[in-house]
Order: C-alpha cells, then structure tokens, then sequence
C-alpha cells in the first residue's frame, strides 16, 4: 500500500516539482545578477553561473524520474548544486551570512512539500543544512548575526518546512486512500464482497494481455438453479444470504490468483489459469461446494458452463462460449457441468474434402442433423442488362434432399454457434461456386458483423478464397444487418479486407440500426437497399423516394444494389431511378443451378423502352399543367413594366386554382412588398409559424430564383420542392425582369400536393 500511495505521489508531484524547480533557477539567476551590483572581489561570473545549467538539466530530468528513489535523489543533487551556487555568489561580501539567510530559510519551506517521502525529506533537509553551514563556517561573522540566523532558520525556517512537508503529505496520503477507497467501491460487488462484472472484464483483458505465449486460461460461468423461487417463497434476505454464501465457497475453492466475480443476478463467474480439463475438475469441485449449501427447501444447485481461452480471442468471447455452455447445463436437466464444444470445422479442411469429391462433385456439409447447401440468386447490372453476381443463399437440406424451413436451420438455440454457421457457410459457398459461378462474375457472401471483425478472419477468409481457385475481387462480402460489432470494428476490419482485394458491401441499408453514419465510417463498396425503400413514397404525394435517396448514394462514391425487385413497375423505377444493380424474384429467384439469362434481359430493356416513352408523355403533361400559369406571368410581367400596381398586375394569376401566392423578389433575392395570396393560400399551422413569413428570408439560393437569373425574360418551372411557408411540396413559375430600378424576379408558387398531378420527367 505504502509502495503504491509513493507511486501515486510521484504521479502528482512531477507536474509541481517542475514548475517549482523551474521557478528557483529564474531566482538563482536573479540572484547571480544581485551580486554584481555590490562592491568587493567576486568568483568570476562563468563558474558562478556554472550552476545554472546544472539545476536545469536537473529540473529536465524530474518527468523522467520512474522510481521514487531516483527523484529523490534527484532533489537531493538539486538542492545541493543550488547551496553550492549560493555559496559562490557570496564570496566577498561584507555580510555573506545575511545574502544566504532567505535562501536558507525559503528553500527548505518551498521544497518541504516536494519531498515524496520523510525519509526524502530528512535526508534532503539535513544536507541542505550540512552543505550550507559547511560553506558558510569560514566566514567571519558577529555574535548578534549569529543569533539572528540561528533564529530565523531554528524558530522559522526549519518548524515550518516540517509543518508544511507532514501537512501535504498527510493530505496526499488521506487523498491517496480516499481514492482507493472509492476505486475498491467501484470494483466490488456490495453484497458478496466480490469483483463486479466491470472491475472483472477489465482484470481478464489485463491478464490476458500480458499472459505468456502457451499459457492456458479457462473461463467458468455458473448460476444458481431456481433462484428466483427462493426469492419469491422465502424472501430477498433469504437470497441474499444464499448469494453470500456461495461468493465463500467461491472463494475458499480457488487459488488466490483466481479472478472470481459476481457478474449480476445470481450469475458468478471464474478466470482460472489452467486447460480446460483441470477447469472442468475445478467446476466440478465448486458445484460439489455449492449443493453442500443449505437453503429452506433443501440444498442449493448451481449449473456450470467451462470454456478454455483461444488464441487472439476476446475475454467476451471467451465469456460466451462459457455462457454457451452454461445454457446447455439448464437445458439438460441443470446442477451439472458442461464444456464448450469443439469447433465444428475447420473451413481449409472441409475445402480439402470438396476439392477431393468423387467426379469432381461438391461434397455435402453435415450441420446437425441436415446438410448445408448452396442457392445463387441473380444480380443484374441495369445498364449493361447482364448477370454481374450472384448473391449465395445458405439452405439446409434433409438426406432425401428436401430444404430444411430457413426458420429451422436459422433458430438460435444452446447448442449452436451463429458464427460457427456463419463461418461454415462461407466455405460451404466457395466450395460451390467454384464449379457454378460464370466466369467473372462476383460472388456475394453475406457475413455477420461479429464475424467480419473477428481477429485473424480476413486472412483466413483470404486463404480459403484462393484455395478455391478464386481471386478475392470477385468476391464481396456482404456485412448483415445484426448485432455483433461496433461501427470503428467494422471500419477497421473493413480496411483489412480490402488489403486482401474483397470489396464490401452493406446489406439491407434503410432498416434496423443502418444508418449514413454508419455507411460513411465503414465506406462500403456497394450498399443493398432494403426492398421496402422501392415503394416507399414522399409523406402525402405518390412521388418514391427511390431517385433521391440513389442520388446521395452515388454522391458519396457508393455503388447502389436494390433487393427486392418483384414487379414489372418496380423494375422500372429501379432504371428511371438510376440504380446500379438490381436483385429480386422478377429476375431470379435463388436456386442451386444458375438460370439463363435471356428472359431477364429482354425484361431489362423493355423497361427501358416504357422509361423512354413516357418520359416524353411526362413532359408534356407537366408542360401543359404549367403553362397556363407561364402564360399568365408573362402578362403580369408586362404589366409591372407598364407601371401597374403589383395587386392589379398579379390579379388575374393569382385567381388561379394551384396558386398559393404571387411575389416579387429583389436582386439579394429579398421579396419586395407583401405576397398576394391565391385559392390555394392556407393559413400556416401553428408549428412552421416562425418560417412562415416569406419576406424574413433571402431565395436567391433557390434554383428557381437562380435558373430564372440564367434565362431572363424566360418563365421558367422549378422541380417541386416542400415550401417552408406551407410544409406542403410546390413548385414556383419564375421571371426575371429588368426593371429600371433593376433586376427582379416574379413569380407565382403552386401547391403540387394533389394526388396524381404529374411531375417533371427530370426529377
């Protein structure tokens, strides 16, 4: 504790030493500088301001001082080099004494609270003292200075200095234990006097990172059968009591280097060093312990779950396959002891076993008590209206070759391992598309977050791709939408993956915890939108929100996959919107044997063929659903220009049925005047009322203020946009005007929120 408490000291005294040391050499040389003010014969300044340099390269070395000893010794040196320097400044005054006095008084006081330790600080104060007298027993001095120096350094310098050195060591030493107090609070389980879970992760991480190369750690996890019925028949004091006395049986059946932690509830947790066999022996030895202990009904019991430690494996994950094996315990039949399980596979060897297949076929993978298999389904380029990938689908097949339900082979349950499955289908796929996959064409593996970050994966993946005769470029990993991983994981690994060549894509973006910080952090490759977002639409308007959203995207250098495609309108919006690639029934439903392609290509370009015509019949509607208003600002423009009154000129446009408001804006794109409402003006609900008023705002940032600045004395429609004066989606009509006054722009904004009023072709 002592070693410990100096340690800390050290920590905070570095920082104030200094400064404070730093401080006395600006004072030496000070001083230095006094003495040539005074007559009588001096040592040459060079050796007086020899010391000088000596207190600095000590003060640089006060950060560097690892050991309480050395920075003592470090005040030691520094306290005598200074009395040397003082000494050598006084030569050949008339009364040395009195020049030394406040320094033999105010240095030991400034330095008191410095020392570590009252060790330092004795041995340091008495050879201050030592050196000092020793220095200054040559020179002549009277009897009343002697009394005087004697007074000030007995009386003043020297109670104060132990005053001020035992008073901040006493309160470093009570901060010292109040911090490991509350340290020791924040570490402990109240109830059993055990480690918490938090205290508990962060000494298994410590001991895991510093554990010798070889060594072996087991992890136990155990929990108390039927706890909660002897909460609730017998009362909390009662579960409390049995809480407590399972924490000592704990305790008394484990070495002392043992981590043993509570974790929470009526789980415990133990980190032993050991395999897992002598794990098990220990587990079984606990719960011998455990069924010794009485409860009112009878005995307790306790379930086990024993895991040993993999190399470059997190105590997380480490902790899970103990809880894995824990869960296993409660299902067959609790108060027993149950090992993790062995991996299943290792992804090489089964690539081994396909590679050596008789004819050349693949080799089925047996997982339980069905086989893997492989299904590809199509993704089509829409421009190039081709097969550019196949995405691999994992089904489970029964020995007569029937598909297992996905809910059945995909159910989380005890005995299982997600990323064992996950991990398995990954080999199972490469295995098959080596002999299925087209030439060139890429291969979308879906991996879950917990597996793409798993240390060491991406080489093994890499290894198992080549083993397979593939180039990792055609490969695309394809993150899940799941818990597993943090966002800075799946950034990091992503860039490991990339070093190998895969290219990454993330899946289902639009659902669950996808989001753009998400996709900007990990920068993907492609990204797949969840099939909703292709009929998604605009809140009160029929317009998708596809074209936008694939717009971001590709601005952000992103590739954009759409899933779900299983209409012949959905297609279609998919190429009108621009997307990259497409994916869905309509073009291929997941299958074991690759489909031709030629029916989903004719289907590609007539899609494309309905966009080409109707993007003309789309205009035109637009244009004749504008133009009236197009006409009717033309006139009120010529009106302005003949001098008319903005409320007469705007008359006859503002009477039609869509227009919201006529307006006339200034050059800064400031509304001149008041706005003149229309049929189509309601009256702002209460929540957009501090944006409503329109000639609080410039517009000239708006494109339809700035296409009309482009074309002047053209009447020029804006695509819909949602107005913040009404939050309803308009579009404006816009003209520049030359006036003689200056430029302005008119316009009218029409309410395009109706249902079915036909949008620009462009947009």
């Amino acid at each position: 504790m002592r070693e410990r408490f100096h340690r800390r000291s050290l920590e905070h005294q570095r920082p104030l030493s200094t400064v404070t040391m730093a401080f006395t050499v600006v004072a030496f040389l000070c001083f230095v500088a006094a003495r040539d003010f005074v007559d009588g014969p001096a040592v040459p300044l060079a050796y007086r301001l020899t010391c000088a340099p000596v207190l600095a390269l000590l003060v640089l070395a006060i950060p560097r001082a690892k050991s309480t000893w050395l920075f003592g010794a470090i005040g030691v040196a520094y306290s005598l080099v200074l009395t040397a320097g003082i000494a050598l400044n006084i030569v050949g005054v008339q009364q040395p004494l009195l020049w030394a006095l406040p320094a033999m008084v105010v240095i030991p006081i400034c330095a008191a609270p410095l020392w570590l330790t009252p060790t330092h600080y004795f041995v340091g104060s008495a050879l201050f003292y030592a050196a000092a007298f020793a220095l200054l027993s040559g020179e002549s001095r009277t009897h009343d200075l002697d009394v005087v120096a004697w007074m000030w350094i007995a009386a003043i310098g020297m109670p104060t200095s132990a005053v001020y050195h035992f008073g901040f060591y006493r309160f470093r030493r009570n901060h010292f234990l109040l911090e490991s107090q509350l340290a020791q609070l924040a570490a402990t389980d109240p109830l059993t006097g055990l480690q918490n879970r938090r205290s508990f992760v962060k000494q298994a991480e410590r001991r895991l990172d510093n554990s010798q190369p070889g060594a072996r750690v087991s992890a136990i996890f155990l929990d108390i059968d039927n706890f909660k019925s002897l909460n609730d028949r017998f009362g909390h004091a009662a579960g409390d009591q049995v809480l407590y006395q399972v924490a000592q049986a704990l305790m008394e059946e484990t070495a002392a280097e043992d981590s043993v932690s509570r974790v929470g509830g009526e789980e415990f947790a133990v980190l032993l060093q050991d395999g897992l066999t002598g794990a098990l022996q220990t587990a079984e030895r606990l719960r011998g312990a455990i069924a010794a202990i009485e409860r009112p009904d009878g005995y307790l019991t306790a379930s086990f779950g024993v895991a040993e430690h993999r190399g470059g494996e997190t105590i997380m994950a480490l902790l899970d396959r103990a809880d894995e094996a824990l869960l296993r315990a409660k299902h067959s039949g609790r108060n027993r002891v149950c090992a993790e399980r062995a991996p299943p596979f290792e992804p090489l060897q089964l690539l081994a076993g396909e590679a050596s297949a008789q004819g050349g076929a693949a080799a089925r993978y047996r997982w339980e008590d069905y086989y893997l298999a492989s299904h590809f389904q199509p993704l089509y380029s829409l421009s190039h209206q081709k097969q550019v990938g196949f995405e691999a689908l994992l089904r489970g097949e029964q020995d007569d070759g029937t598909l297992v339900p996905p809910m059945v082979l995909f159910a989380p349950r005890p005995s299982s391992d997600e990323g064992a499955l996950d991990r398995a289908s990954h080999a199972v796929h490469l295995a098959h598309a080596r002999t299925r996959l087209p030439a060139e064409a890429w291969l979308f593996l879906n991996i879950l977050p917990a597996t793409f970050i798993a240390d060491g994966y991406a080489d093994k993946l890499a290894a198992m791709v080549c083993a397979v005769g593939l180039e990792p470029e055609r490969v695309i990993l394809e993150i899940l939408e799941s818990h597993g991983g943090s966002v800075d994981d799946m950034s990091r690994a992503a860039a490991l993956y990339r070093a190998h060549g895969f290219l990454i894509a993330v899946d289902d973006f639009g659902a669950g915890q996808s989001n753009l910080d998400r996709l900007f952090r990990i920068r993907p490759d492609l990204v797949k939108l969840d099939g909703e977002l292709i009929r998604a639409t605009g809140h009160g308007i029929e317009q998708p929100i596809l074209p936008k959203l694939v717009s971001l995207l590709h601005h952000a250098g992103m590739l954009v996959v759409v899933e779900g495609v299983e209409t012949t309108e959905e297609l279609i919006l998919a190429v009108e919107s621009n997307v990259d690639f497409a994916q869905g029934y309509l073009l291929g439903r997941p299958a074991a044997e690759i489909a031709p392609p030629e029916s989903v290509r004719r289907r590609i370009d007539d899609a494309f063929n309905v966009i080409a015509q109707g993007r003309a019949h789309q205009h035109a509607l637009f244009e004749s659903e504008v133009e009236p208003y197009r006409s009717a600002l033309r006139l009120a423009a010529d009106a302005l220009l003949r001098g008319v009154a903005m409320e007469e000129a705007f008359a006859s446009l503002a009477t039609f049925e869509r227009c919201v408001s006529c307006f006339i804006l200034d050059d800064a794109g400031r509304q001149i005047g008041r706005e003149l409402p229309g049929p189509a003006w309601r009256s702002v609900v209460a929540s957009l009322h501090p944006v409503a008023n329109p000639r609080d705002a410039r517009w000239d940032h708006r494109p339809y203020f700035r296409n009309a600045v482009l074309l002047p004395g053209v009447a020029v429609a804006s695509n819909p946009y949602l107005s913040l004066a009404s939050g309803r989606p308009c579009i404006a009509v816009t003209l520049a005007v030359q006036f003689a006054a200056g430029r302005s722009v008119i316009g009218v904004e029409l309410d395009w929120s109706a249902l079915g009023l036909p949008w620009p072709a462009s947009d």
